[in-house]
């Protein structure tokens, strides 16, 4: 109840349009309700001037013929009447509660989005994209199937359900009863099968989601997929998670159907023993009328579908209060990194980046960093070698906030960076990774991506300085040419030096080069290393390498192993210093380093 109560409140803003469509259902089930009446009233008029004797002594044309036409008419039209209001209520509050459950679902998933913007890093590195896609867009499709659809049912079915019996008691107590004994029969059915078609939809849930994350991981790594002829072997790993969803879902509908094939046996049955008591006091007591007991099964009916459409509903509804649940537990995530109340916003950054005594652990028992400690001064280039999986990438993280230290400080300019504002933090950060990323849009938009105010001619400016202008102009629509998914149009080389310009543009204070160019063939390697080289110019620079060529005129190498500084200086002072910087040498350069 505490999750529905708070779901509810993202409808609170469309309170009075909801309680509208309320009742807009409530005059509709009145209006529906008159139906079985009226049909009622027209056989039972007809029985009484048509029966065995009247129908002898009738002839066509007399008064009392055309009475009873005249009346049958009058009621047709009363019909049509009600058909046509029925109608208009229905349209209108099917039109208000669709408008309803889309702008909800509007306001949930605008919220879940700008919720996972703020999350930080580590939350999209510990949940699959499928996993995470799933709660933003078919989870929140449920809570709008309940708002829009189930909300009106279940309103519906319940008024419907008291008035069918309040009138079946109005009508005939005996009758009445006999139909609403039929009822405990259908709670004892829907509890003897709850449990196991609960299971079943849980499953079915889970499983869904396996798809869903399967489906998206084959899209997303297609080239690795192809490059390694796997199609074959993925193909058949989605069947199979397609194939037990086929399973649990012919599973599930199996006992649903079992659900509503005893749901109609016993509706059968209770209107079978209607008829037979009905008509006994219509031939021997005299108490009924023909029309009288058409319109008590009509109401019967009524009584019946109303409860089998709960039992539906409340599989649906729980099926759907899974979804809001994941919904909420995405809400409440919380960022592993929180920006401070007041956090501040510096007017200048000088780039001085300072590292004290930083610990840093993704898990409390696997430390990644231990006690760190750099200096780099404004306009430095520091770069960071060592072998794979050593904390490098990790530290550099730690500069823009991606994570925190576990323990010990960064700061930027003498400013911890815990009371800084992120975005004015970020936004003087420019990052050249490893996989450069591009977004579906044109090389104009991805260039400028980090400044969206910039003019063409610095757009252009910036792709000249990247090396970027030249093959960007080879394209028939220039820069509006269209990159496709992750720039799939593009090689690697040119990704990489759009990547570069974008950077350029932004015109950041420090840098992070991430193994910007490893895996390129030596003409794009050598394009993009003379654009980084632009792009270093009066900027902090850290630079990620395993390639020592790239770093040989750092001003500062730090050298990364399990974690730890084991060793700092330039290129000159390590080179022969005996250490693991000049065993890195000597695999690299296969010859003995000339020391200026």
């Amino acid at each position: 109840m505490s999750v529905l109560w708070r779901a509810l409140k993202f409808v609170r803003r469309y309170r009075w349009q909801v309680l509208t469509a309320m009742l807009l259902v409530g005059l509709a089930t009145g209006v529906n309700m008159l139906l079985p009446y009226i049909w009622g009233v027209i056989i039972n008029r007809l029985t009484e001037a048509f029966g065995v004797e009247a129908a002898l002594q009738a002839e066509a044309g007399s008064p009392n013929v055309d009475d009873v036409w005249h009346f049958v008419v009058t009621m047709c039209a009363v019909l049509a009447g009600i058909y046509i209001l029925g109608y208009i209520i229905g349209y209108i509050r099917s039109r208000m509660l669709l408008t309803i459950g889309n702008r909800v679902v509007f306001d949930i998933r605008q919220q879940l989005f700008r919720h996972l913007q703020r999350l930080s890093l580590h939350y999209f590195e510990s949940h699959p994209h499928g996993w995470i896609m799933s709660r933003v867009l078919s989870d929140v499709e449920r809570v709008q199937s309940i708002l829009s659809d189930q909300l009106v049912n279940i309103a519906s079915q319940v008024i419907t359900l008291l008035m069918a019996m309040i009138i079946l008691y109005a009508y005939n107590w005996h009758l009445a009863t006999i139909a609403t004994l039929a009822l405990p029969i259908y709670v004892l059915n829907f509890l003897m099968l709850r449990r196991r078609i609960r299971r079943l939809s849980r499953q079915e849930r889970d499983q869904y989601a396996r798809v869903y994350s399967t489906l998206s991981e084959a899209i997303s790594g297609v080239r690795v997929i192809k490059s390694f002829g796997r199609e074959l072997w993925e193909g058949r790993r989605f069947v199979k998670e397609i194939r037990e969803s086929i399973t649990i879902n012919i599973n599930l509908g199996i006992w649903r159907a079992v659900l509503g094939i005893n749901a109609n046996f016993v509706t059968q049955a209770a209107n079978l023993i209607i008829i037979l008591v009905g008509s006994y006091e219509i031939i021997y007591l005299q108490t009924l009328r023909i029309g009288d007991l058409v319109a008590i099964l009509s109401y019967a009916g009524m009584l019946y579908s109303p409860v089998i459409a709960l039992v539906t509903i409340s599989d649906l509804i729980n099926w759907a209060m899974a979804a809001i649940e994941r919904i909420f537990e995405t809400l409440d995530s919380v960022p592993s990194v929180q920006e401070a109340a007041e956090p501040k916003k510096l007017s200048k950054i000088e780039g001085h980046v300072e590292m004290r005594h930083v610990y840093f652990a993704y898990e409390p028992s696997e430390m990644v960093l231990r006690d760190i400690n750099l200096e780099a001064k404004p306009g430095e280039v520091v770069a960071l070698v060592g072998p794979s999986g050593g904390g490098k990438t990790t530290l550099v993280h730690l500069i823009p906030r991606f994570y925190d230290p576990t323990s010990g400080q960064v700061l930027l300019d003498g400013h911890d960076l815990r009371e800084l504002s992120l975005r004015n933090l970020r936004q003087n950060i420019g990052m050249v990774m490893q996989e450069s990323f591009l977004f579906a849009g044109s090389l104009r938009d991805n260039i400028k991506y980090g400044r969206p105010d910039a003019t063409d001619e610095q757009v252009v400016q910036a792709a000249i300085a990247a090396n970027a202008h030249d093959f960007i102009m080879e394209f028939p629509d220039g820069y509006e040419t269209r990159v496709g998914e992750r720039g799939a149009r593009l090689s690697g080389g040119q990704r990489q030096r759009i990547t570069i310009a974008r950077a350029i543009l932004s015109n950041p204070r420090i840098l992070i080069l991430d193994e910007a160019t490893s895996d390129l063939d030596s003409a794009s390697e050598a394009l993009i290393q003379d654009a980084l080289e632009k792009l270093m110019q009066g900027r902090t620079t850290f630079i990620i390498a395993h390639r020592l060529s790239t770093v040989t005129h750092a001003d500062k190498i730090l050298v990364i192993d399990d974690g730890r500084i084991v060793e700092q200086g330039t290129h000159a002072e390590l080179a022969h210093a005996g250490g693991l910087y000049e065993e890195l040498c000597k695999v690299q350069f296969k010859e003995p380093q000339q020391v200026p």
